[in-house]
This record gives C-alpha cells, structure tokens and sequence, in this order.
C-alpha cells in the first residue's frame, strides 16, 4: 500500500498525528461529506485502509453541486463563504490538493446594497486585529457615526466572554448584542447579517456562544482570519471527487449506494457494519459522519435506552436553508456578492464572477434565505418571485433583465439549530461503544454547524483512532525488541 508522507503540507494545521500504525489496521467511515471524507483522508494518509460508505450515488453530504440540465452550469445546493480562520477545512483541501481552488480576500471586504440606491462597503486596512475590524467598521456608511464607535463595544465584550467561558450558553444573540449598546440598526444591518450566515438562524433565538466563538476566530484573533474565500468551482470539484481519488490512491475505497442498516457489535465493541441489502463488512473501527437522525437508526438495539446522552441527541433541532438560482440575460449586482439589507435574502452572489474559469456567460445568480423557517411551504414560483421582487427595488439593472431560468432548492434540514440549550445536546466524538466514533458538523466542535465545524470533527476522530492504533504498537514493538 503506497503512503502519503510526501503529500504532507506545511499549513496543514489538522490535529497531532502520531506515529504511522500498522497498515493492516482497517477503517469504515460511513457517509461521504466534509466530516467523512476529511477524516477519511487524514487517515488514508498515515496508511490505515479506509472504505467509505456513501448511501446516496454521489459524495457531498448536504455540501454538494451538480450540472444543471437546462444550462450547463455547475450549481451548489447551497452557496458557502468560507473564511481564512478554517484551518480544519484548507488543512483538508492542502491534503487533497485542492485548496487553490478556494480564491481568498487579501483583506476582508463586503459590500452592502439597500434601496434607494443605498450602497457601502466594510473594507478593513491590512493592520492587525482587532485594528483591521476597527478600521473598516468606522467607515461603514451604511451605519450612523454613534453606530460606528459602539461596535467597538463588542471586542470588549469578548475579551469578558473569553474570561468566563460558558457565560452566553444561556443567552441569545439578540440578548447579547444588546447588552453590548449595539442598536437596532448596527444589529439589521450588520450583525445580523453575521450571525444568520453562520448560524443559519434567527439571531433573537440562536444561542450567543457559538456566535461569540466565531466572532472571536474569525475578526478579533488575527487579521488573516477574517478574509472571505469562495470556491472558484463547483463544491463537489472542491472536495468530494479528489478525496475519493486520494483514499483510493492508497488502498482505500468509496462506495456509493451503499446505506448502512445497522451496527452490530459483540463483547460491548463494534465489529461490522450491516448494509441495507444484506452485506456486513468488518473493520478494527466504525466512524459515522451522517446526520444525527441516521447516526441514530445505526445503533444497536438497546443502545439508545441506556445512555442518556444518545437520548439528548434526538431533542436537537434543524433550521432550512433556501437557494435560489436565476440566469438573467446579463449582469445584475456588479460584484461577487453583497450583503442585501431589510430584505428577505440575505446575500446575493454573482455565480458568474465566480465560476469565470469553468462559465462565461453574464447572469448567472445564487440568492440564500439563511434560517429559512417561513418559506419552506412556499412553491416555487411565489419564492422566485419574491426574490425578483426585491432585487429589482435594489439592483436597478435587475428591472430590465429578462429572466431565463430559475430553480430553488431547500435544504430543510440544512443545519443545526443553535439554540439555547442545545449546545449540551451535541455529543463528542466517542460513543458507547469505544471504537464506534462520531463526527459531523453537528457535534461538539464549540463552533456552530458549519464547514469547519464538520472538518474539525473529522480530523478529531482521526486523531482518536491513530493515537489508540499507535499506542497498540508499541507493546507489540517492545516484545519483538525483547525477543
């Protein structure tokens, strides 16, 4: 079997590796996603044989593209921003190869539209943080000058919140934000744009601490962090095909159309996995990076009733997400994309600037309606046209464009909702059964259910299973020395 130790990278800042254990040791990760497929890869590359199982036909998980029929274009089922404080994530795309396909800021800059014309853009200066956010947020138009000094209160906020760590698990974003004189308008066009793009909920019931825990990462801890990055293809070009390569490349294997049924275990381990057609596979150990309704429906019977902490995992919550794709007949928001204000889309991005290597054509656009609760019953047609509706009283060129094609997809079940109270209903990586981990965005990263979240589970089990497989060695090493 070949190993990787010539593919490691300098920035890839993923968990400890310990020292390569034996190659024979086998590993099944069930399900094809970021969590799956980063742990995967970060096993492969210390020479332990992984099988990914993947119950759809494609990889992706709830991160995914495919090729529209229509017009050709690759299309995401749903549009993510990434940033320069996901280590987990760019150590995964480094290991793959494929981190240049993420484009990032030099500096963090958006831009804001409204109506009547009301336009602004948060460009900070290369100074470091928290001076680069201070920078950019006093020159914020959109914002009031009495608006502009307050936002500094937030820092200050922060540096009390890291001082006492579990203070916002009772609190929500709206609590907190006002608690830190940030008025209703700083909040409507600023923070809430923030909090509902990484926490895909409602800031007046999303819990503060997952909030304050990416503010702190991503804009208060070093001025790279904040940069914004956007993949230059589609998510499934960015990931999913090339970490199928690499795991095969070193002896591992993905299986599509392969659900699992069950777990089944012996002597309180688990020992094989038992596909829906009948088929059981074995493996030293079983990683699940599904979502927490399937983790659930693997286990074994019995499992669930006499652990509570299982039990607490069916009490979590989900929030939707809708995308909404149009094709005009030209160019409407003349940026890569812009933050929407006193609208119900939140963001709206120029798919055509972004995917200028892979399409030409001008018109292309993807709009998200992030904590989407109120528009998942809503047809098709009344949600496209409510998205026409207010980008044409904000983007004067969108009143004339004529309208080709439009799709809208719902994830209605695309995230965790962080609310209060369910940041102790997230498990950690280790189950019951000692060599049955789980990961997933879903779990306890301390981060919300994010790309990163679900990059930095997977890499935490991997860590768990090579540092027990290393630790296994060295008895076996030592008695080969005594012989």
């Amino acid at each position: 079997m070949r190993r990787s130790g010539a593919h490691k990278t300098e920035n890839n800042r993923a968990p400890h590796r310990p020292s390569a254990p034996p190659p024979h040791r086998s590993v099944i990760v069930i399900g094809g996603g970021f969590a799956g497929l980063s742990a995967a890869t970060a096993l492969a590359e210390r020479g332990i044989v992984v099988t990914v199982l993947e119950g759809r036909q494609v990889l992706g998980g709830r991160a995914y593209s495919f090729k529209d029929p229509q017009t050709g274009d690759s299309v995401d089922n749903g549009q993510h921003l990434f940033m320069g404080c996901y280590r987990e994530t760019i150590a995964f795309l480094e290991r793959i190869g494929t981190s240049a396909r993420l484009k990032f800021q030099r500096d963090l800059s958006v831009r804001f539209a409204g109506d009547r014309g009301r336009r602004a853009m948060l460009r900070c200066w290369p100074l470091p943080a928290p001076l680069h956010l201070v920078s950019g947020l006093l020159r914020l138009q959109t914002l009031p000058w009495l608006d502009r000094l307050r936002l500094i209160k937030v820092d200050q906020a922060l540096r009390r919140v890291r001082a006492r760590p579990g203070s916002l698990s009772h609190v929500t974003v709206r609590q907190w934000l006002n608690s830190c004189g940030q008025s209703e308008t700083a909040q409507r066009h600023f923070w809430d744009l923030i909090a509902i793009a990484t926490l895909n909920e409602d800031p007046a019931i999303a819990c503060a601490e997952p909030f304050a825990a990416v503010l702190a990462q991503a804009f208060f801890d070093a001025r790279e962090s904040s940069r914004l990055g956007i993949a230059s293809v589609g998510l499934s070009d960015l990931y999913a095909k090339e970490a199928a390569r690499y795991i095969e490349e070193r002896g591992g294997s993905v299986l599509l159309k392969s659900p699992v049924a069950k777990i089944e275990t012996a002597r309180g381990r688990a020992v094989a996995v038992r596909l829906r057609e009948g088929t059981g596979l074995e493996a030293d150990w079983i990683l699940s990076a599904v979502a927490p309704t399937a983790f659930l429906k693997l286990l074994p019977d019995g499992l669930i009733e006499s652990h509570p902490e299982l039990q607490r995992i069916a009490q979590l919550q989900f929030a939707p997400i809708i995308s909404i794709h149009l094709w005009f007949d030209r160019a409407i928001i003349g940026c890569k994309f812009a933050g929407l204000l006193d609208t119900h889309v939140q963001w709206a991005f120029d798919k055509s600037r972004i995917l200028k290597d892979v399409q030409t054509r001008d018109g292309y656009l993807s709009l998200v309606i992030s904590g989407a609760h109120a528009f998942t019953d809503w047809t098709e047609k009344r949600i496209v046209t409510l998205a026409l509706e207010e980008l044409r009283r904000i983007f004067p060129e969108a009143r004339d464009a004529a309208l080709a094609r439009s799709l809208v997809i719902k994830e209605h079940q695309a995230t965790l909702s962080p609310t209060v109270g369910s940041e102790i209903l997230r498990p950690g990586p280790v189950s019951p059964l000692p060599n049955f981990l789980v990961a997933g965005d879903w779990t306890r990263t301390g981060l919300p259910a994010t790309i990163e979240s679900a990059c930095m589970s997977g890499h935490a089990c991997a860590t768990i299973i090579l540092s027990s497989l290393s630790a296994a060695r060295k008895p076996e090493e030592a008695r080969h020395v005594a012989r």
